[in-house]
């Protein structure tokens, strides 16, 4: 078929058939084409009416005529030269192009397609340049107002930051008072932090850790009076903590010692004594050691500190281990009670020692009481007396 006109800018001009089926409407073109205009379409030597008679879809990889054509009828396809659509990229058509290599030039353009227009439209370098141009070293890219418009750059220092009040950005450090090393360690300076900065209750014992505060962190006289709630108590008055609550220490006169009258509920200064670890103190009301019960094992436990003075029911027969917590020169009582069964028996560790060498047989009658009495020299418990069968 003779081609009259300017010659093709593509070369020569290609020439596809397509074998008719009736039932068909779709086929595969051999070149991807822009729109219906860039191919000339002929079945049964009619010329098709691009848009009309047929469309193209995949992109201008296929041709769907509106009829399928008839079997056995002549239909080819002529892909015109001039008529490939700049809108539509072949495959490789730019991987195969060299790379630039280096930042573009102000006056290089990028195509960029226009949605509202549906076209390809010439973008300048220049236009995007102060998005994409280098910067200078430590600075950051930030919008530098108050309104909308073109970002610049922002100088930052070593260990500085962005501080925005609403008009703009201010890089600056941080005051003398706190320092911040760029992999964000925070330090506060020495005597930075005062009590007119801190909310009332804002530091209780939930913000400290345990053993982080001790004498080396306290300046002498820091902790005084005045540092401490004393309630409703008298100014002067000392308080101890008891474990579970505060206990008030009535302030007495200079040089005089405390001591606990009969009857009284609270530690009193003590008009007409002192009190010394190195002499003798008369007491006037009764001291004594509280009772305690320990708890039966087949191996008996006894700790000494908090049961000097204790008793156990045996539930069944025991061996006693050596009682830990011994101090020389302390006196240790136990009465040992048969539950209401009786006949159970009692073997002892040799740190116990015995009058005449010899333990003791416990009496085993039901409900039956044994009094033992021994003094430690730290390491042993001898026994001092004893009384079997207490009724």
């Amino acid at each position: 078929m003779p081609y009259i006109g300017r010659s093709p800018e593509y070369g020569g001009l290609e020439k596809q058939l397509i074998t008719a089926d009736s039932s068909t409407t779709t086929f595969a073109l051999t070149y991807t084409v822009g729109s219906e205009s860039s191919i000339l379409v002929s079945v049964a030597g009619v010329l098709q009416q691009p848009g009309s008679a047929y469309n193209l879809s995949g992109g201008g990889t296929n041709i769907v005529f509106t009829a399928a054509p008839t079997t056995g009828s002549d239909v080819f396809v002529v892909f015109l030269g001039r008529a490939y659509d700049s809108q539509n990229i072949a495959t490789g058509a730019v991987t195969g192009l060299s790379a630039l290599g280096t930042s573009p030039a102000s006056a290089d353009v990028f195509l960029m397609y226009d949605d509202d227009a549906s076209a390809l439209k010439k973008v300048a370098y220049s236009d995007l340049e102060s998005d994409t141009a280098a910067m200078a070293a430590n600075t950051v890219k930030v919008r530098d107002a108050s309104s909308s418009g073109t970002p610049s750059n922002k100088a930052v220092a070593d260990t500085q930051i962005l501080i925005g009040d609403g008009t703009g950005f201010t890089a600056a450090a941080l005051s003398g008072d706190v320092t911040m090393t760029n992999a964000g360690v925070v330090t506060i300076a020495n005597t930075s932090v005062e009590n007119a900065m801190m909310a009332v209750n804002s530091v209780d014992s939930d913000q400290y850790v345990d053993g982080s505060i001790d004498t080396d962190h306290i300046s002498a006289n820091a902790v005084d009076g005045t540092k401490i709630a004393m309630g409703s108590d008298a100014a002067g008055d000392v308080l101890t903590y008891t474990g579970t609550d505060y206990v008030r220490l009535a302030k007495g006169t200079a040089g005089q010692a405390l001591k606990m009258n009969a009857g009284a509920t609270a530690v009193e200064w003590a008009a007409d004594s002192t009190l010394s670890l190195a002499a003798a103190n008369e007491w006037t009301a009764q001291q004594n050691f509280n009772n305690t019960a320990l708890t039966f094992d087949a191996t008996q436990d006894w700790a000494l500190t908090a049961n000097q003075v204790a008793t156990l029911t045996l539930t069944a027969n025991t061996t006693f281990d050596a009682p830990t917590q011994m101090v020389d020169g302390a006196f240790y009582s136990l009465i040992i009670i048969q539950d209401g069964t009786g006949s159970r028996t009692a073997s002892w560790n040799t740190v116990f020692k015995w009058a005449g060498g010899t333990a003791p047989t416990l009496t085993t009658t039901a409900a039956a009481k044994d009094i033992f009495v021994w003094r430690s020299d730290g390491t042993n418990m001898y026994e001092v007396g004893r009384q079997l069968n207490v009724s």
